[in-house]
């Protein structure tokens, strides 16, 4: 097939690029041309995918068999595409799912586990954003019942490895790079989020190509494949591939919120049992894999101090304001573990008789119950 692919010089794109070539397909890349990364061999076409004015001459009198829309202003480029392609893959976001947690559309127990048929947020003064990507959406999907072209929307999570546009791993990398020992963790290290290594997310792309007829007018939620790792376990995955150790000191999310940017948040999971099912997808890169390759390019490629990057994810990296702060929450959780000295009062709730007949008894079992517990990630290691 001949086919358009638009952007494509971020983190996934080069790897789509050279899948498609792999396919034996004839590719073109439509993109701005402000930088030009190394990239397989295809023809290039110069244009700003924000602006129609721009996009419509660049493709004067040109068709191709599919376009992939990986950056731009999807609405403008679905509208220019009328009458060039047969389908259009369109890439958008799959975090607008969750603007509030306790959004009433998601029933009475709150944000949960997000399909394809979950609710967008609509609350125009915590994500605007959101609201504006749903509903061009919605406006690239018409084309498909208006039989101007197929489509197919896949929703990325963070795209997490190696280039990525914003490197959420790089504020714990590059602590442990300085030799921090002792990292704030927010709500024990325990949120859930689901990502998609660069690897995988292309990979996503390159099924919804191949696979047409099962991809014709769907959308699907892209992420590596459950179980997915707890925010500690990634930290401490990523430490171990950098060859350190660290340990963790609790603290509420609001607070880790303030030291680390935006990188933190509530639960976000998606259900990606539709791409899976549907196109067959499975990881190409396993996830401690992904995380060890992750970990060492960010070492071997660190941004610059205090730079672009580090503006974009909101982090002060001020290790001193962190010390202060770990010395307060150890000391609070010293104190708050005398308050709740008192020893619990369980027991074994099964009986262990020792003669026939004989009754539950609290019996030595309930000393085992009421040994000391160590939480995981224990306020008061030091």
């Amino acid at each position: 097939m001949n086919i358009l692919v638009i952007g494509g010089t971020g983190q996934t794109g080069p790897l789509v690029l050279q899948g498609l070539l792999d396919q034996g397909h004839t590719v073109a890349i439509l993109h701005s041309g402000r930088h030009e990364p190394p990239l397989p061999p295809v023809e290039h076409i110069h244009a700003d995918a924000h602006f129609a004015e721009s996009i419509e001459p660049a493709l004067d009198g040109r068709k191709f068999d599919a376009a992939i829309c990986m950056y731009g202003r999807a609405q403008v480029v679905a509208d220019a595409l009328k009458g060039k392609v047969g389908r259009l893959i369109s890439i958008s976001g799959a975090r607008y799912y969750y603007g509030r947690p306790d959004d009433p559309r998601w029933g009475p127990i709150g944000a949960r586990v997000a399909s394809e048929e979950s609710p967008f947020s609509d609350d125009v003064d915590t994500d605007r954003l959101g609201q504006r990507v749903f509903a061009t959406e919605q406006a690239v999907m018409a084309h498909q019942p208006a039989g101007d072209y197929d489509v197919t929307i896949l929703r990325f999570p963070g795209i997490y490895g190696p280039t990525s546009i914003l490197p959420a791993d790089w504020g714990f990398v590059r602590r442990i790079l300085d030799g921090r020992t002792s990292l704030l963790m927010p709500d024990g290290g325990l949120m859930l989020r689901s990502r998609a290594y660069r690897s995988n997310a292309a990979h996503a792309v390159l099924l919804a190509v191949e696979k047409a007829d099962e991809a014709r007018g769907e959308i699907f939620n892209v992420a590596d494949e459950p179980p997915e790792l707890s925010l500690g376990q990634t930290v401490l995955a990523i430490a171990r591939a950098l060859g350190r150790e660290v340990d963790f000191v609790d603290c509420p999310g609001w607070l880790a919120h303030r030291v680390y940017g935006g990188q933190i948040g509530f639960h976000q999971v998606l259900d990606t049992s539709k791409i899976r099912e549907r196109l067959g997808y499975t990881d190409k890169v396993p996830l401690l894999e992904a995380l060890a390759d992750t970990a060492t390019w960010w070492r071997d490629n660190p941004p610059e101090r205090g730079g672009e990057v580090e503006q974009k994810l909101g982090d002060a990296f001020d290790y001193e304001a962190e010390d202060r702060l770990i010395e307060h929450l150890l000391k609070s959780a010293s104190e708050l573990d005398l308050l709740a000295s008192r020893a619990t009062q369980s027991a074994h709730p099964f009986r262990h008789p020792k003669k026939e007949g004989e009754a539950w008894a609290r019996g030595t079992s309930a000393k085992l119950m009421n040994a000391p517990f160590r939480y995981p990630y224990d306020l008061r290691r030091s």
